[in-house]
């Protein structure tokens, strides 16, 4: 709307130009649209190097927060390098992990993490909750990136009310009696002509020790995924994964046992699709995944639809 909105507000002349004039009017005469010497100030619910092009770098740009709210999205004033702290807030169908099915019921999760300006170091906190109460975890990790590589180490405890084992004693960290498991995972991101990711976890302390429960079984989870489709609709990723004990257990009459974490025997537990794609609705950015999962070992399948409501 090519309009100007002239006010009178105690004899001084107010003049509210749309962006559209302001942009005319820069190959013409601008100060008839914006005097030189008067104070300047622009308003908006977007991006603020947008009016600091029209209007100049020595206007006040003030941001319409309402919008902002509306849309659920953070401004973009701050470059994330700048920001270390984040967040995100995320709804879940199902809650699965690694070919399993933690939690049948309707979760809602959240990250909160320190960043450094690098973007390579990431320590954060990490829970989930069902809707009915069913569910219930808090996790504490450590990432590092390095080059192609990334590592980290997560502290993973899940007391739920329905565990079968010690979920009720949160600094709890003895070998035998412990509800934690500590997880170390390296991730290789291959890049160029062949995007591979290769996933490694293994479980070095916690509730992975089997049944008889005198040592550990370092439990280790081993994924490759590939980028399949990349465009403007949609996003599709294939993955496959396996599962073993690298130290093997003992059953009750001692005999040696290949139970796992993931499965009773070594074998693929996760054949798995990463469907993704960030919606935009009217303004709000609403990035969306759904997750197809089977699991061989278990003879399992599953479908996790992810929703991030926010993201910091």
């Amino acid at each position: 709307m090519d309009k100007i909105i002239q006010l009178n507000i105690a004899a001084d002349n107010i003049r509210i130009p749309s962006a559209a004039m302001v942009e005319k009017a820069q190959s013409g005469h601008p100060d008839s649209i914006l005097p030189v010497g008067k104070k300047i100030f622009g308003l908006t619910a977007g991006l603020s190097v947008i009016l600091e092009w029209l209007v100049g770098c020595n206007a006040r740009i003030l941001i319409f927060w309402t919008a902002i709210a509306i849309s659920g999205t953070l401004p973009a004033q701050t470059p994330a390098k700048d920001r270390p702290i984040g967040g995100l807030l995320q709804f879940k169908n199902v809650h699965l992990w690694r070919g399993q099915e933690v939690t049948d019921e309707a979760t809602f999760a959240t990250d909160i993490y320190y960043t450094n300006k690098k973007q390579n170091l990431r320590i954060g906190l990490w829970g989930g909750a069902g809707m009915s109460g069913k569910f219930k975890e808090i996790d504490y990790y450590v990432s590092y990136k390095l080059k192609g590589f990334t590592f980290a180490l997560w502290d993973i405890y899940n007391f739920s009310p329905e565990a079968d084992y010690n979920n009720r004693q949160v600094f709890n960290y003895n070998a035998r009696k412990t509800g934690h498991f500590i997880d170390l995972s390296i991730t290789c991101r291959f890049q160029q002509k062949i995007p591979l990711k290769i996933y490694w976890a293994t479980i070095l302390f916690g509730r992975d020790r089997g049944i008889l429960n005198d040592k550990n079984r370092y439990s280790t989870f081993v994924e490759l995924s590939y980028p399949v489709v990349r465009n403007n609709i949609v996003n599709l990723d294939f993955g496959i994964a396996g599962a073993f004990a690298l130290n093997k257990g003992n059953n009750v009459r001692g005999n040696k046992t290949e139970s796992h974490f993931y499965g009773d025997s070594p074998g693929i537990v996760s054949v798995n699709f990463i469907i993704f794609k960030t919606l935009d609705l009217w303004g709000y950015k609403l990035p969306i995944s759904v997750t197809p999962v089977w699991n061989p070992e278990k003879n399992y399948a599953n479908i996790q639809l992810a929703l991030n409501f926010i993201s910091l």
